[in-house]
């Protein structure tokens, strides 16, 4: 960032100027009267684009979906107050899964609290939702405090700041010393972990990859997992996160894993006797609540120590960036001939072959009317290109997809971690096409996560984007309805509803739509809405008495993992 001086200069412009700098192109925000100097300036020049949202709680989820989809950093603003709490679901989305996000909220005057002014709440309500929650209260600490916050939220590990800005210092000008971003590279990674790693992997014969997020954002990530997997002949799962960092086409792959970890993947990390955890926090969704096993031994290679010796004993821990880790480990490997490990490519090949078998026998991929949402998820992969941008909402049909919709690259698969508050699918989905306008992006939803932000199809009808939303639609909030727990304690109780006319909804804000009712259908449905101008909604009836994925993931497996 320029350090040089600014003697005469409103607080917006220096906060615009201070975006800038650091490649910010994107403001995602709703205008209201405390937002307008900031606003203003977005207005009067023509470096930042301003997308207005149609509702508060989308504001963070089509920021954190930009950066998803490319890795460029959008800023986003809020009135305070309900603005504020409004977004703080997305803002604690972009926490956890490390996305990071400069949120502006204009704050009333310091002299005000407590007072009652209008839209007043306690700036700490929101410590626990961001990397940093930093309020500027006196003039004086204007520049240096908004610096501070754009270079926490752009440290890795990465996350979401709210900067908390009375609108007053926004109007004014602000008289404060200069400052400068200098975001750091973390690495705390020493060569006495990394040769402790390599000497237990040469010596592995039964070693498994474990793929998170942050070997997904890291630029070096897909290519160092490879590396590993190359020279281990080993099977390699993913979390929900780690989608994409390794191509779900190739022979070794294994699955996502969570409750729904098909039974013969769970045997196979099961008998494992090392796993190479790249870049995995080990969140309760994506360990089963921590019932999947981890081998004999575990390595775990994380950026945040915090994340290291948590949820699984530990035998071997290293901070650091998980691709350029994990690089340095298969150089070291390539130079050892280590002890001959299973067959990874018929291991991880009879697995899948096994769980596509078990829901053909359950109905769930043929034709029938209506469609299993694995038949779904099948005929929507197979309509659009591998370089499609997909996202997903929250719900049984974000399950379905972990282990029925295949993923090929880095940064074509956005979904929500261990946060997973619905809600997020449309909006990503937006924010996807906004920073890679060039690529097909697909949301994928359910209708009970649609109802909870269908206004933004207004968003994406208003800016023209070819967005194209699979509706899954069972009229339940299925993934509850079907809950054992619920079954037990509440006698089979549905929480169902008689559904929305979607395709009028759709065509309400300003949409097209269609219906599909078989394979066919979906995929000519699909092709038809990648070539429609503008966006687009599908709506596809799926069977509300399907089983859920993690039931059928439970099946009695008869693998044998050693005998590979």
């Amino acid at each position: 960032m320029s350090d040089k001086p600014v003697t005469h200069q409103r607080g917006g412009e220096y906060v615009y100027d201070a975006l800038v700098d650091v490649g910010v192109k994107t403001l995602v925000g709703l205008p209201g009267t405390q937002t307008l100097p900031l606003d203003q300036t977005v207005a009067r020049r023509d470096k930042i684009a301003y997308v207005m949202a149609r509702h508060e709680t989308a504001i963070p989820h089509i920021a954190w979906g930009y950066y998803e989809a490319s890795g460029d950093v959008a800023a986003t603003v809020t009135v305070p107050g309900p603005g504020d709490t409004n977004a703080a679901h997305g803002l604690k989305n972009a926490y956890d899964d490390n996305v990071p996000i400069i949120h502006i909220s204009a704050d009333a005057s310091p002299e005000e609290f407590g007072k009652h002014p209008i839209h007043e709440i306690d700036p700490e309500t929101f410590d626990n939702v961001v990397k940093a929650n930093i309020n500027i209260e006196r003039p004086s600490q204007f520049r240096a405090e908004i610096n501070r916050g754009i270079e926490i939220a752009l440290t890795p590990p990465f996350g979401p700041v709210r900067l908390g800005i009375p609108s007053e210092f926004l109007a004014s000008e602000v008289v404060s010393s200069d400052a400068s971003v200098s975001p750091e590279r973390i690495e705390y990674a020493t060569e006495t972990a990394r040769s402790a790693a390599v000497e237990l992997l040469a010596e592995s014969r039964r070693p498994v990859i474990y793929a998170g997020g942050g070997a997904r954002r890291s630029e070096a990530g897909p290519a160092a997992v490879a590396a590993v997997a190359n020279r281990l002949d080993s099977p390699v799962a993913v979390s929900v996160k780690g989608k994409g960092v390794f191509p779900e086409d190739d022979s070794r792959y294994l699955g996502s894993t969570g409750g729904d970890f098909p039974a013969g993947a769970r045997g196979v990390l099961e008998a494992a006797d090392v796993v190479l955890a790249i870049g995995c926090d080990f969140d309760g969704p994506n360990t089963a609540n921590w019932s999947l096993p981890m081998g004999d031994k575990l390595i775990h290679i994380n950026l945040d120590p915090a994340e290291i010796d948590v949820s699984y004993d530990t035998d071997i821990g290293i901070v650091g960036d998980a691709g350029r880790v994990c690089s340095a480990i298969a150089e070291n490997l390539e130079n050892r001939d280590g002890t001959k490990t299973w067959n990874g490519r018929q291991l991880a090949t009879v697995v899948r072959k096994e769980y596509r078998n078990e829901l053909r026998s359950q109905g769930l991929l043929g034709d029938s009317t209506p469609l299993g949402t694995p038949a779904i998820m099948q005929a929507v992969r197979e309509a659009i290109p591998d370089e499609t941008v997909v996202t997903t909402d929250i719900g049984a049909h974000r399950v379905w997809s972990k282990n029925s919709f295949p993923v090929y690259e880095r940064k074509k698969y956005i979904t929500a971690g261990s946060w997973a508050g619905m809600g997020v699918g449309l909006p990503s989905a937006i924010g996807a096409k906004l920073a890679q306008p060039e690529l097909p992006v697909v949301c994928l939803s359910g209708d009970g996560s649609l109802l909870m932000c269908t206004q933004e199809l207004h968003t994406a009808a208003e800016y023209d984007l070819d967005v194209t939303l699979v509706l899954l639609n069972d009229a339940d909030y299925g993934a509850i309805s079907k809950s054992s727990e619920l079954d037990d304690e509440a006698g089979n109780r549905r929480f169902s509803w008689s559904s929305p006319d979607w395709i009028s909804v759709a065509k309400g804000f300003g949409c097209q739509g269609r219906r599909a009712s078989s394979h066919a259908e979906v995929i000519d449905a699909v092709e038809w809405a990648l070539d429609t101008d503008g966006p687009t909604l599908i709506d596809i009836a799926v069977d509300p008495d399907e089983p859920t994925p993690y039931d059928a993931a439970e099946y009695e497996t008869d693998i044998d993992p050693t005998a590979y």
